[in-house]
């Protein structure tokens, strides 16, 4: 989740990034352009007997203010799924290498298990917030793994591929069995299959 510092809120009137200012600009501009319009234009109306009411800019007003309250709702609400999905990942990717260390407790490679599982949230993190991996990803991956990770179109893909991978080799030479189900056995097959 991207926190950002605590700002005034006078600094936060004035937030372009992030905001919806950018996508309702025009739409502002030419509200404001229109009131200076009809203020200028004021004596001449009083002139020609014309009267102007707040009634049109209070509808004006509650109809923006509406559509920004939707906007902001629907915005949150993805937001909140987006944290849950994550939620779920992160529990799927704990149950599955606490599955791998149970069952397997005594094999050696299992290092290379936790580095793939820490890979694969870092590279999902990354590619969510358009940032570059490969540093990150190079801490946790051998040289051969990074190559191929790189390459991919889909990196956490991937990743995830080369965790079944790691799987697969295990249960081919019957060091783990499905026979028995696991403590979670969803997450198990979410990762074997």
């Amino acid at each position: 989740m991207i926190v950002r510092p605590q700002q005034h809120w006078i600094r936060l009137i004035f937030v372009w990034h992030g905001s919806v200012l950018s996508k309702i600009f025009s739409r502002l501009l030419l509200n404001f352009l229109l009131s200076i319009a009809v203020i200028i234009m004021l004596p001449w109306y009083t002139m020609l007997g014309i009267k102007f009411t707040l009634a049109p800019f209070s509808i004006l007003g509650v109809a923006i203010a509406i559509f920004l309250g939707f906007r902001n709702n629907a915005c949150y609400a993805r937001y909140v799924e987006a944290r849950h999905l994550w939620g779920q990942l992160m529990i799927a990717s704990r149950s599955i290498l606490r599955e791998v260390k149970t069952t397997l407790p005594d094999e050696r490679g299992i290092e290379d298990f936790v580095r793939l599982q820490i890979a694969f949230a870092h590279c999902l993190r990354m590619t969510l917030r358009r940032q570059p991996q490969t540093q990150v990803l190079g801490n946790y991956l051998d040289q051969e793994a990074l190559q191929k990770v790189v390459a991919s179109h889909s990196p956490a893909n991937r990743i995830l591929l080369l965790m079944g991978e790691w799987l697969a080799i295990r249960r081919r030479s019957g060091k783990l069995s499905l026979s028995a189900p696991p403590c979670d056995s969803k997450a198990f097959r979410y990762f074997i299959s």
